[in-house]
C-alpha cells in the first residue's frame, strides 16, 4: 500500500471510529439517564403514592439520628 492509501484508510478508520464513539456515547448517556429516570419514579411512587407506615418511617428516622450523632 502506498502512503497515500494509508493515509486515506488511516482518515477513513478514523472517521468510523469517532462515529462509532459518538453512538455508543450517546446510546450510554441515553441508558443512563433512563435509569436515573426510573429511579426517581420509583422513589415518588414510593412516597407519594405507596403505603406510608409511620413505624418504618420512625424507625429510619431513629437510624438516622443515631448516623448523624
Amino acid at each position: 500500500m502506498s502512503n497515500a492509501g494509508f493515509y486515506i484508510f488511516a482518515v477513513i478508520a478514523v472517521i468510523v471510529a469517532v462515529l462509532l464513539v459518538k453512538h455508543v456515547v450517546t446510546c450510554l448517556m441515553r441508558s443512563i439517564i433512563i435509569v436515573v429516570l426510573l429511579i426517581l419514579l420509583a422513589v415518588a411512587y414510593y412516597f407519594f403514592v405507596g403505603q406510608y407506615d409511620p413505624e418504618i418511617h420512625d424507625a429510619v428516622q431513629g437510624a438516622w439520628d443515631k448516623y448523624n450523632k
